[in-house]
């Protein structure tokens, strides 16, 4: 089958990082796909052309001439199946399709809703052109049939798999002057970043640091943030950092994940500090207490509360080291079943089959 991969751009982000995986395991299992954008952002341009992929541009500007250059690119290539990511481009993709009907058509959902707006119900509304929806996680599959019951028959959840070879353990781990936090998100109001500021300053003088990797997504909430730092004079344990496309090496360096959202899909930056065998301390929202267990592998909090979230950091930092060590393997063992490339490629490759 020839398959398109459709996704805004190729810019740093998970769903992206995603849609590469999928495109590489359908071309293993012998289809011939193209991965598809509307931007011109290359990023991930390295990896596409490592896994020996081809990638499309369609270069139009207004969102009218994407759709239609899409159904052209659709009739002219002779794909027969079209697999979008991301919600703004899932809509292109489906009107896409209204214009020529003659592919099958997967929208894939890749977050958490905590409502459904005037934006969603357009949305699902034209989520009748595509034979399956697809989930990224299972709190979002639950609200999809709360809230849309006649989509429930095209509704299926294939969560997002983790490079365990990439993303493994440091060779050897000691403990430092100072306990370390990592974060990777993008820096934004729904990654909660005040949040964990406001915990920082909680833990000042306990021998904690926090270090945050991403994109600025919100300017003036970033600026926000940068603000608060100042105000409660904790510049010398908090610091955000530039996104990196290398965060394997980060993780290794580091003692304990905390991604402190307010809500979450499927998180791929929990996945590689788990597959990285760091503890996690993580906001009890969503998917995460799928894969974060108290006591466990890893401390659960609410983000609404800053103590909760200075709490949670602070009963892992407190362990003895073999003991949060012995917390970091448990997390391996626990996205290395569940969030594993072969898993991921089984239930898209069985999903493609459905369709042939």
């Amino acid at each position: 089958m020839k398959i398109a991969c459709l996704i805004g751009g190729l810019h740093l982000g998970g769903a992206e990082k995603q849609l590469i995986g999928l495109a590489a395991a359908l071309s293993r299992e012998g289809h011939d796909v193209e991965v598809v954008t509307y931007h011109a952002s290359r990023f991930y341009e390295e990896d596409i052309q490592r896994l020996g992929l081809r990638h499309v541009i369609i270069r139009k500007y207004s969102e009218l001439q994407i759709i239609l250059s899409l159904a052209a690119y659709m009739k002219r290539s002779g794909c027969e199946l079209l697999i979008s990511f991301l919600a703004s481009t899932n809509m292109k993709a489906c009107l896409a399709h209204a214009v020529w009907p003659k592919f099958k058509l997967v929208v894939s959902e890749r977050n958490f809703s905590i409502k459904a707006g005037i934006h969603d119900r357009f949305r699902f509304l034209l989520y009748r052109q595509a034979e399956r929806i697809v989930c990224n996680n299972y709190s979002q599959e639950e609200f999809i049939r709360s809230v849309f019951p006649s989509a429930s028959a095209r509704l299926t959840t294939i969560p997002n798999f983790v490079d365990t070879t990439l993303y493994h353990p440091a060779a050897e781990h000691r403990q430092g002057e100072e306990t370390k936090i990592i974060t990777t998100a993008r820096i934004c109001s729904r990654k909660n970043a005040l949040g964990l500021i406001e915990a920082a300053s909680l833990l000042k003088g306990k021998g904690i640091r926090f270090d945050w990797y991403g994109l600025v997504e919100e300017d003036s909430y970033y600026r926000k943030c940068m603000r608060r730092i100042a105000e409660l004079g904790i510049g010398d344990i908090f610091s955000f950092h530039q996104a990196d496309h290398d965060v394997a090496p980060l993780y290794r360096n580091a003692d304990i994940f905390c991604l402190p959202s307010f809500y979450e899909g499927t998180s791929n930056s929990l996945a590689e500090a788990l597959a990285s065998g760091l503890p996690a301390a993580v906001s009890a929202v969503s998917d995460n207490p799928r894969y974060v267990r108290e006591g466990v592998n890893g401390a659960l909090f609410k983000p609404s509360l800053s103590a909760s979230i200075a709490d949670a950091v602070l009963r892992l930092a407190s362990l003895p080291l073999p003991e949060r060590s012995a917390y970091g393997l448990k997390g391996r063992e626990t996205v290395c079943t569940a969030l594993s490339p072969d898993a991921f490629a089984k239930g898209w490759n069985g999903l493609v089959k459905d369709l042939l």
